[in-house]
């Protein structure tokens, strides 16, 4: 299958060393060809860019090529790659994550793709742990990992937000529906098997991708060990955007083109039972203004909403202490009434097409369709999203 978006949109490449590394592993010689390519997409990401890359050349492990695809930045991405003597492939415009990710394929060389996001620094140990995972199991297609528990940005909302991400897939399933890009590994078979990223779906291509497999047959593994750190500041302003118009709304667009939940990660039976509940007690405490009566509708949706939520929240708890998990309360909270937002918006738009005007559209690969947002990102979301 040909894989979507690339080399047609005004994109070009530019020197860099052809590969590097080579640790013997596996008691094997070292190949003259790379065993695996590190494709790194970029846009806007010049102040994590060269920490993401440095990271990436010195790790040891096998041969390895390292590709940047630069979809359209205005800042000085480029230069930075080209400083470190790495690979770069430069688009005119920003046509989203998963055309970058797409096109750094198509200029790869080895049978093992490795994806990284910008603002990613993974530990020392990720690609020998990918190449070894790769080596003794090949009945998986692919391998994910997850953010460390030491965010980067001491921020309250970056820490609680990474270290968000660490918990939720530390307690994920082993074998998984899904797959991420943040720091991800895919068999090259597999991946042009199902035709590589949709290139329209910019927010959650990669999570759309690991479905596409899953669908196809293939197996995608978990690896809780497989960590890198987040060097990505937020804010609440960020955290409310993203939760509610790039993850919510088309997570929430796959689900209901799908008929079905999967259960795990951030959409686990536990998850989807605390965002009811939190959007539940915010209506009925609404309601209860005029019709007390719902004070106490609310409060014991609040009370169902914590105790959903045990997990998340003792973790918290046990990483940084009992004072850090009260202050996280209320930025779950707004976490879950995100959610519970972007979902309406969701079916709304799927069923009735008032708010922006239109309706979501399907995108069909073989037989199955996906409802997906063909709107053009607001300069908020845009922001939000680099």
């Amino acid at each position: 299958m040909a894989l979507k978006g690339g080399d047609q949109q005004g994109d070009f490449a530019s020197g860099g060393r052809r590969w590097l590394g080579g640790t013997r592993l596996h008691g094997t010689a070292i190949s003259c060809r790379p065993e695996m390519s590190i494709i790194v997409p970029v846009y806007k990401g010049a102040g994590t860019l060269r920490a993401c890359l440095e990271a990436l050349v010195k790790a040891p492990g096998p041969a390895r090529e390292l590709i940047v695809v630069d979809y359209g930045s205005l800042d000085d991405s480029a230069s930075i790659a080209a400083s470190l003597d790495v690979r770069t492939i430069r688009h005119s415009r920003n046509l989203g994550c998963g055309v970058a990710r797409n096109s750094g394929v198509r200029h790869a060389n080895a049978p093992i793709l490795v994806f990284v996001d910008a603002d990613v620094v993974i530990e020392p140990s990720a690609l020998q742990r990918i190449s070894i995972f790769m080596a003794e199991n090949p009945d998986f297609a692919a391998v994910f990992g997850s953010y460390d528990a030491e965010p980067s940005d001491p921020g309250f909302v970056s820490q609680y937000r990474n270290l968000l991400h660490h918990f939720t897939h530390q307690g994920g399933k082993s074998e998984a529906e899904t797959f991420w890009t943040g720091l991800g590994a895919v068999r090259r078979s597999a991946f042009q098997s199902v035709g590589g990223f949709r290139q329209n779906c910019t927010s959650i291509a990669d999570i759309l991708f690991g479905l596409d497999l899953s669908d196809a047959g293939f197996r995608i593994r978990l690896d809780r060990t497989l960590l890198g750190k987040h060097l990505k500041p937020w804010t609440l302003r960020t955290m409310v955007i993203t939760d509610v118009f790039l993850r919510a709304v088309p997570w929430s667009d796959i689900i209901l083109s799908r008929a079905r939940f999967t259960n795990d990660l951030n959409t686990s039976s536990a998850n989807r039972v605390g965002v009811v509940f939190a959007n539940l007690t915010v209506a009925c405490a609404m309601v209860a203004a005029l019709v007390p009566a719902f004070f106490a509708v609310a409060g014991l949706a609040l009370l169902a909403t914590f105790v959903a939520n045990t997990y998340v929240l003792t973790q918290f708890s046990k990483r940084r202490g009992a004072v850090f998990a009260l202050g996280v309360i209320p930025l779950h909270f707004i976490h879950q009434l995100c959610a519970g937002v972007g979902f309406a918006l969701a079916v709304e738009r799927r069923y009735l097409g008032v708010i922006g005007g239109r309706r979501s559209r399907e995108f069909r690969r073989g037989s199955k369709s996906y409802a997906l947002d063909d709107r053009v990102a607001s300069p908020a979301v845009e922001s939000a999203r680099s």
